[in-house]
């Protein structure tokens, strides 16, 4: 006569607490293909019935930079149409980075609620999830790029006169202005993934949070603006350092400021530490929460 016996495993809440730190990154890392292959998966189901499908990607902030630039202009007035190429491409450039900013947090805040049946049925470090997120936000953001070098040298082309400095070695720079942001994007999206399971109302919140966000950060209006005591406003908005570096770099073909880059990744590395700890300490509790 043989024993049959059925492991049951039961949720229960817990303290928050770090687990062992070192067996935990070394499975994160060990299981990153999960993340760019959920990633992957994503993407094709989020387009699938749309006939235009990935290019929604380039019109959607293409669209909207027209829209704002055509408000920003008939407001604030353009003195000729070389200061106009310049704005709008400073508009395009800062939508398109922060759409990807944007896109990490909203998806990375749904992450863990709408990935109910992974966290339920694998054993798996749960931090994979908004990094599929951040995948899939930068995948987004990859097709923009071209988009915007083609739409810069046309400028320069048809507006000789214009600041637009045409394409510098200083370009070269924006792969180190993009790290931190990407950093900062996703120890803001632990934070609001962690946030989302306590609190649902969170991801609605959310969207109302990242407009204001938009409108507070150097992208329809210039890093310039700020003069003085003021300037202080730049640094203590997460991406306005990196926003500000990055249209230095586009804008006005400078190199950015040793300011700009050491407040870049001061935030960074706030943002990362505080939000793995926040997410880190809490994930075990998450099945319990969904």
């Amino acid at each position: 006569m043989s024993v049959v016996s059925n492991k049951i495993q039961v949720f229960e809440p817990h303290r928050a607490s770090l687990p062992k730190l070192k067996p935990y990154f070394k499975e994160f890392w060990r299981r990153r293909e999960f993340a760019i292959q959920l990633s992957k998966f994503s993407d094709k189901a989020e387009y699938l019935d749309s006939k235009l499908g990935k290019l929604w990607l380039v019109l959607n902030p293409l669209f909207l930079a027209v829209i704002y630039y055509l408000l920003i202009s008939i407001i604030r007035g353009e003195d000729s149409e070389t200061d106009g190429i310049t704005t709008l491409s400073h508009i395009l450039i800062g939508l398109f980075t922060f759409y990807f900013a944007q896109n990490t947090i909203l998806m990375g805040a749904q992450s863990i609620t709408s990935g109910g049946r992974l966290i339920l049925n694998q054993a798996f470090p749960r931090a994979l999830l908004p990094l599929s997120s951040a995948i899939s936000a930068w995948r987004q953001f990859v097709p923009t790029i071209p988009v915007y070098i083609a739409i810069v040298i046309t400028g320069k082309i048809i507006f000789p006169d214009s600041s637009m400095p045409g394409l510098t070695w200083n370009y070269l720079l924006v792969p180190l202005v993009f790290l931190p942001l990407v950093m900062t994007s996703f120890g803001l999206a632990l934070i609001f993934a962690t946030m989302n399971v306590y609190f649902r109302d969170t991801g609605k919140l959310l969207s109302y949070i990242m407009r204001i966000w938009l409108y507070i950060s150097p992208v329809l209006w210039l890093p310039q603006m700020l003069t003085g005591a003021s300037q202080i406003l730049l640094y203590l908005n997460p991406f306005g350092p990196v926003l500000a570096a990055n249209s230095r770099i586009w804008i006005d073909g400078l190199t950015p400021t040793a300011l700009q880059f050491i407040a870049a990744y001061g935030w960074a590395a706030i943002t990362l530490i505080i939000g793995g700890y926040f997410f880190i300490s809490r994930e075990r509790d998450f099945a319990v929460r969904i």
